[in-house]
């Protein structure tokens, strides 16, 4: 690792880590990065509902992989020429180093995008929102093993709280590992890389510069990954695209995918996440499911059970008190 990277002086007789995240974290940024969950949280209906509708045009089967992928690619492709559009920083001051950042950090989120849909495929839901959750595990334990750079003590006590809370509101704990439990664990270490990897990137280049070179290799790998799903290689006719793409029910959720949980959410996770430390990042995250939940009670009248009203309570105390104990730090440094 470059440790040329860091130009402050260490103080000690070791060189710091060339990593530029505090320990003490950035209220705004949190406060975004809540922000992008909440909007995450509504999500899941509109991805699950035209995911949906493209396999149904499709012919394929109700959850077979094809219609995410597909939905990924034409979601993410649509964010990032609108995040162009939009945001002229993002056109200028391209280099290899931006490409190749934007390169990698796309990859590791498709790798964890494409791995969830596929494990999806082949477990239940709530085994593999589990699973995905366990990047509350595996970000701490890269950050200590790989980096020698542990979270502060407080965020363990925050991180058996939210894997206790994730368990009781999914409900599930895989019986045995098969194909779509390793598919699961493979996703979130993917996630969990994505998440360190975006700390240590961001701050060497233009956020909006890398927002955009992420959405376009997502788009890349997921069009790509749907010429690989059997029954996909037919959508490289036009009319077939077409089609799905002229059918209501799949371009009105396109259209709310692509500017709120895409350009709103993951925009704020780019260039927010790396001013709050990766750990504290993965706690905000595993409130996902609570908001989601909340949206279903709203709109379908679903109700949280007593185990998964609990484990919502869990994840929200694991948050309160890393937000308490970094408020007390504020203060005693003022």
């Amino acid at each position: 690792m470059n440790t040329a990277a860091c130009e402050t002086p260490a103080t000690d007789t070791a060189p710091p880590p060339p990593m530029r995240w505090p320990h003490s974290t950035d209220r705004l940024a949190e406060a975004a990065l809540l922000l992008a969950t909440v909007v995450w949280g509504s999500s899941f209906a509109w991805a699950k509902a035209s995911g949906d509708a493209i396999n149904r045009l499709l012919g394929a089967g109700a959850h077979a992989a094809l219609g995410p992928l597909l939905l990924m690619g034409c979601r993410f492709l649509l964010a990032g020429l609108l995040w162009l559009a939009i945001f002229a920083r993002s056109r200028r001051g391209w280099s290899l180093p931006s490409l190749r950042r934007s390169l990698l950090l796309g990859l590791l989120l498709s790798a964890g995008l494409v791995l969830q849909v596929l494990g999806l495929d082949r477990t239940s839901e709530a085994v593999s929102a589990f699973l995905t959750s366990l990047t509350i595990l595996w970000v701490p334990a890269i950050m200590t093993l790989a980096m020698r750079r542990p979270p502060e003590r407080i965020f363990w006590f925050g991180i058996a709280l939210a894997g206790g809370g994730i368990w009781l509101m999914t409900g599930a704990m895989p019986g045995g590992i098969g194909v779509g439990e390793a598919l699961g664990l493979a996703c979130s270490i993917a996630f969990s890389f994505h998440i360190i990897a975006l700390n240590l990137l961001t701050p060497r280049d233009d956020p909006a510069r890398l927002t955009a070179g992420q959405f376009l290799v997502v788009s890349a790998v997921g069009l790509f990954a749907c010429a690989l799903v059997p029954s996909g290689r037919h959508l490289m006719d036009p009319a077939a695209v077409n089609n799905i793409l002229s059918d209501r029910q799949v371009w009105v959720h396109l259209v709310l995918l692509v500017l709120l949980p895409t350009i709103v959410s993951f925009g704020l996770m780019f260039y927010f996440q790396p001013r709050v430390d990766p750990t504290r990042a993965t706690l905000i995250y595993l409130t996902e499911p609570i908001f989601a939940a909340t949206y279903a009670w709203i709109l379908v009248g679903r109700r949280l059970g007593i185990m998964q009203t609990v484990g919502a309570g869990l994840i929200l105390a694991a948050n309160l008190l890393v937000e308490l104990w970094g408020s007390g730090r504020r203060v005693r440094r003022k």
